[in-house]
């Protein structure tokens, strides 16, 4: 093999899924193998790639699935691309960290909203919330898992000869990981309605989450008996009661389980909005966690913690929103009020040059 192709093949993540490893992989390489030889930067190519996804979602709610499921697809191909670009050149930025942390979430959220919105059925917006919600607290436990497997294992480096066989990609198709769930969301709604759709992957996320979960707890008893520091726990506690969410080896599932009771309590609050309004404030709820969960597993600053109104605050201001009547305006108003503050925290950390 050529040493470029040495490279391309050692740019690409060696922990993808079946569906990424085995096709979305094999496709991006030959855009990646073109535009090395260029002056693209990864951050260009991961811009394009939210703005492909955002044109997805337009797409999917007009009612075009099978063309919007396509350019999905696309999409997911070019966030391939931009990290192999980064990898094959050796060029990484703060600000490509962040825009890869969250450009997945928006694109993902923004195509479930976008489903949702091509029924104009109430009960299918439940449904997408369930499964926003679902898979914030999935994501949430898996980083925070990881993260905590480091301080407790020793780093093993998995062979290639062990990501094979058919129990190895098994397991990998249980994790339900992006590559399988994006083609889910791509091609059941060609088949069946976007309920049924939105039922088949919230029953296999549910399924995914169980099974990965008993893996772990299984896993967690082979940790060695002390108590380590996780001050990156902490740092996701969000609140102003002080909940003890650190020094124990479950501790990874408690800022999940404060996510999870939040985001339900936000929906059992009966306030007078549009369903799509309220998938909008539970995406902004959930993706100002995204934020802090990425800024916390890189020790970057807090600052502008408070400025998210912590728990309390949020639910009050929908409960206040309730009380007087301006359901509508005070709910738009947080929910934008949260996004601006998402890209403000982003260009804070990246003025700062944190990696």
């Amino acid at each position: 093999m050529s040493d470029k192709s040495l490279r391309l093949r050692a740019a690409a993540r060696a922990d993808d899924g079946f569906f990424s490893t085995f096709v979305l992989r094999k496709i991006s390489r030959t855009f990646t193998n073109a535009l090395v030889e260029t002056s693209i930067k990864p951050n260009t190519v991961t811009a394009i790639s939210i703005v492909v996804g955002l044109l997805a979602a337009y797409m999917a709610s007009t009612g075009k699935y099978f063309a919007s499921g396509i350019v999905f697809l696309f999409s997911l191909v070019l966030d391939c691309v931009d990290g192999e670009i980064a990898r094959y050149k050796s060029e990484f930025s703060a600000l490509g960290a962040w825009l890869d942390a969250l450009a997945d979430r928006v694109k993902e959220f923004a195509y479930i909203g976008a489903l949702a919105y091509s029924t104009n059925d109430a009960r299918t917006w439940w449904l997408a919330l369930a499964l926003v919600i679902l898979q914030t607290v999935r994501h949430l436990s898996d980083y925070n898992f990881v993260k905590l497997q480091d301080l407790y294992e020793e780093k093993v480096t998995t062979s290639a000869s062990t990501r094979s066989g058919l129990r190895y990609w098994m397991k990998k198709v249980l994790n339900l990981p992006i590559g399988e769930r994006w083609l889910l969301l791509a091609f059941l709604p060609l088949f069946t309605s976007i309920n049924d759709s939105f039922r088949v992957i919230i029953i296999l996320g549910i399924f995914s989450f169980i099974f990965v979960v008993l893996a772990r707890a299984r896993r967690i008893f082979t940790w060695p008996d002390k108590i380590l520091s996780a001050p990156f726990l902490v740092a996701q506690r969000d609140t102003v009661i002080p909940i003890r969410i650190s020094g124990s080896k479950i501790a990874w599932t408690f800022p999940s389980i404060l996510r999870g009771c939040e985001l339900v309590a936000l929906l059992i609050i009966p306030l007078n909005i549009s369903p799509a309004l309220q998938f909008l404030l539970i995406v902004s709820v959930a993706l100002w966690h995204y934020a802090n969960l990425y800024d916390s597993l890189q020790g970057r600053s807090t600052r502008y913690g408070r400025a998210g109104l912590r728990v309390a605050g949020r639910i009050s201001l929908c409960l206040l929103a309730y009380a007087l009547g301006l359901d509508s305006e005070i709910v738009t108003g947080l929910t934008i009020y949260l996004g601006l503050l998402i890209v403000m925290r982003g260009g804070h950390n990246v003025a700062k040059g944190a990696v």
